[in-house]
């Protein structure tokens, strides 16, 4: 709470509707996401991950013909969704470092379901290896 000038307890300003929450998302213009050897391009915005992104993009191809990005568990343990960032910069939320080192995060690997892009990005798709079963 902050202090009014006559010294009394000034009211906490509500909290905006939805609708203006999202009028104000549509006014922003979303970043690019470019396929890294296409021409492909993804419009993502604001609070959207890669992930998303791609996904309502229908999740184009890279340039031998496989996806993108591929869908695991949506929250940063499985590595499904591993990428490459070549260019532009991202914001990351946790991610399992079982699947992106330190030292990988550094190289531009992330896991595009905690990705959030802060700039138009280049991003490439990175082999995953297939699982064992047990």
């Amino acid at each position: 709470m902050e202090m009014t000038e006559s010294g009394g307890l000034a009211a906490r300003k509500p909290a905006p509707p939805p609708s203006a929450l999202l009028a104000s998302d549509a006014a922003a213009p979303p970043h690019q996401i470019a396929v890294d050897g296409t021409a492909r391009t993804v419009a993502c915005r604001d609070g959207l991950s890669v992930l998303d992104a791609f996904e309502q993009a229908r999740n184009p191809l890279a340039a031998n013909g496989e996806a993108v990005v591929r869908v695991g568990c949506r929250r940063g343990g499985c590595g499904v969704c591993k990428v490459k960032i070549t260019e532009g910069t991202v914001r990351t939320g946790p991610m399992s470092r079982a699947h992106v080192t330190e030292q990988e995060e550094a190289e531009g690997y992330v896991l595009a379901c905690c990705a959030y892009p802060e700039s138009d990005l280049t991003v490439a798709s990175v082999p995953v290896a297939p699982r064992k079963l047990k």
